[in-house]
């Protein structure tokens, strides 16, 4: 747990690191005003996913990531990047799911595999398990990633886990404690760092279809900077080209995002600046069904680029 004299060197750095500027007003302002007895803890347990949100969240800046997790961590337990494991480990998890070590935030990476319990243990106990005892205990969750929201990759039509996000697990069980659903392939690291400080001291941020409006309240297709050569029918025919990237698959007019104004890496690059088309990874039916691919390029623009 952070000391005062620490958590108050934390702030000042978010702060002069991030500038009001780079944040969302209610974050910025939140910031300013952290007292040093709400710093907020973090359970992070991973179920079905390749890692690739927090790897995600390792490229973080202003603070970066290093300096969350050492000088100024919040993570009570994370599997890839806390120094305790084993044992100790589930003992940590389990003083906090049982609601002996205080108020906790639970992060959820990856589906959870409803139909196939055995296939996601921590332990030697289901994840599932583990999900409906936080339930009780935590103060809220915050699904990070495709997999956590919607269940993604691991939930793609035909597979044999039954695998699906927090909160329809929830639902399931009647669990009416909130959900935050910061959707993506993977995560960008601000979502979930900013999502917690508004948390902690702002409170419930606004969402829409279980995402904050923060971040998702606008379509990527509105942002991009190619919407002038979309409204002009200026097209790319094959990658490389210039022009609105729609006839090559872009999933943009779909998919609710802050790339385009975000971007990624530090703030060097973003997929429609590299060439390349949205996937839609923020959307709930990303990678969902066998018929529906990630590129959707017509015959015409296939015998093109082919």
């Amino acid at each position: 747990m952070l000391d005062r004299r620490a958590f108050l060197k934390l702030a000042a750095t978010m702060t002069a690191a991030f500038g009001v500027g780079n944040l969302p007003d209610p974050v910025a302002a939140a910031l300013n005003k952290l007292d040093p007895a709400q710093v907020p803890k973090l359970i992070y347990l991973q179920g079905m996913s390749c890692t690739g949100c927090s790897i995600s969240l390792l490229q973080a800046e202003s603070p970066s990531a290093a300096t969350m997790i050492t000088d100024y961590a919040q993570l009570v337990f994370h599997a890839d990047l806390s120094a305790i494991s084993g044992r100790g480990a589930l003992e940590v998890i389990e003083q906090y799911l049982a609601g002996q070590a205080g108020e906790y935030f639970l992060a959820v990476e990856g589906a959870i595999p409803a139909d196939m319990p055995e296939a996601c243990v921590i332990g030697d106990k289901p994840f599932a398990d583990y999900l409906l005892q936080a339930a009780a205990t935590m103060t809220a969750a915050v699904a990070v990633g495709a997999c956590a929201c919607d269940g993604g990759v691991p939930a793609a039509e035909g597979n044999p886990t039954g695998a699906i996000g927090l909160q329809e697990f929830y639902n399931r069980h009647n669990v009416t404690k909130p959900v935050i659903q910061l959707r993506g392939c993977s995560v960008h690291p601000d979502w979930l760092w900013h999502t917690i400080v508004h948390l902690v001291k702002v409170g419930m941020p606004e969402l829409e279809d279980g995402s904050p409006t923060l971040f998702y309240g606008r379509k990527v297709h509105e942002l991009c900077p190619r919407y002038h050569d979309f409204q002009q029918e200026i097209f790319a025919r094959k990658l490389g080209d210039k022009g609105c990237l729609f006839k090559l698959g872009c999933l943009g007019p779909d998919t609710y995002a802050d790339c385009p104004t975000r971007w990624w890496n530090g703030g060097q690059t973003w997929c429609i600046n590299a060439n390349a088309p949205c996937i839609g990874c923020a959307s709930p039916t990303f990678a969902r069904r066998k018929d529906f691919p990630f590129y959707r390029i017509g015959e015409k623009n296939r015998r093109t680029t082919s």
